[in-house]
């Protein structure tokens, strides 16, 4: 599987090393690549996976020389290797893994998100797309690859948040806690209106990232200070160990621009936390409106502070909302039958490519056998 980042903080690339740990049992072994740093190969080791420190090139027209070598560097670790399947956690345009992975008869899954690129190399190369919800690949099952995409479920395993202890918080102002990137795609520019605009006396706790980072915190650090509210707003960068925040946390809030289906919220539903955020991408296939949490549009603070204000003031219906998301969240949340469905998809996809392939000029201007 080859990775375009190894930032332990990003969930896409927990859950490659969650699926590395989960498919082992079953008989399943995974090398990644990528511009992986020593902290990923470590945390890949514990899950019982290699590492390769190489990435793909991009087609170009323009660098076809460079790009044409690169193939051929991977042409040569897939000999080496070995591998039954290579799966490209972000297909991009044309990578040299998938043209190098083509040209060894060696079938390609693909993460199905973003949109439809109607002459992207990949479209020809891809056989398989994987999705852990429909509206992560909304776009792609509107295009003429849906035929290709599996959905395959989460990869969120419960065990890496432990238990939290929900109590009563006396006298406290209810404390809102967000927890992901800092960038502008998280909407925090929006819950900082949103929490100017509350009446109800709270706290906002933003943890992500680096904070003494340029651009976008540095943004943020400015509007804290502008609306007056640096008093009540802490910042912290951030960590590994998120169980102390849950626990310390009355709500969570996630006002996304856009999303797939965050292992965020599924941390804070199991730690009994009410959720509120935008009714974006796979957010509502696991915040219920009015059971586990509040969906409110996305980019409206005014909406954002209400959600928001009806939680902060009410203790009896964050406890309400936070049982229940538990029980969602030990209900639904299956890692290892995902993982199963990942390793059943791989096993489909190595029988159809020991079928009769079209030549190789063929095999690169047609698109693929679907694979299912």
């Amino acid at each position: 599987m080859e990775l375009s980042s190894c930032d332990l903080r990003i969930g896409a690339v927990n859950d490659a090393i969650d699926l590395a740990a989960l498919a082992r049992p079953l008989g399943v072994r995974f090398t990644f690549a990528g511009p992986l740093d020593d902290a990923f190969a470590a945390a890949a080791a514990r899950s019982g996976a290699e590492v390769v420190r190489a990435s793909s090139r991009t087609f170009s027209r323009a660098a076809l020389p460079l790009y044409a070598l690169d193939v051929a560097r991977w042409v040569e670790r897939l000999a080496r290797h070995r591998p039954d399947v290579v799966h490209l956690n972000y297909a991009g345009w044309g990578p040299s893994l998938a043209c190098a992975a083509r040209l060894s008869h060696v079938p390609v899954a693909g993460r199905a998100s973003g949109a439809f690129i109607d002459n992207n190399p990949s479209n020809r190369w891809v056989d398989t797309l994987l999705a852990n919800c429909a509206p992560q690949a909304s776009e792609l099952l509107q295009s003429p690859l849906a035929s290709r995409v599996v959905i395959a479920g989460d990869l969120f395993r419960p065990a890496r948040v432990t238990a939290v202890d929900r109590h009563h918080r006396g006298l406290r102002a209810p404390r809102i806690l967000f927890l992901g990137q800092l960038v502008e795609r998280k909407g925090i520019h929006v819950l900082l209106e949103a929490f100017v605009r509350m009446e109800a006396d709270a706290e906002l706790w933003i943890v992500g990232g680096d904070w003494n980072s340029a651009g976008y915190p540095a943004r943020l650090r400015a509007a804290i200070e502008a609306l007056g509210i640096a008093g009540r707003v802490t910042l912290r960068n951030h960590t590994d160990d998120v169980a102390p925040l849950l626990q310390a946390a009355d709500i969570f809030v996630l006002p996304s621009l856009s999303e797939a289906r965050p292992r965020s919220i599924l941390e804070a539903m199991l730690a009994e936390l009410p959720v509120v955020a935008s009714d974006v991408g796979g957010i509502p296939t696991l915040v219920e409106h009015d059971a586990t949490g509040v969906l409110v549009p996305a980019d409206d603070a005014p909406a954002l502070a209400g959600a928001l204000d009806r939680l902060a003031s009410s203790e009896a219906t964050r406890l309400q909302f936070g049982r229940a998301a538990r029980r969602y969240v030990e209900q639904e949340c299956r890692p290892e039958r995902t993982a199963r469905k990942y390793v059943e998809t791989y096993r489909a996809m190595i029988a159809d490519a020991r079928r009769p392939r079209p030549p190789f000029g063929a095999g690169l201007l047609s698109r693929p056998r679907v694979t299912r």
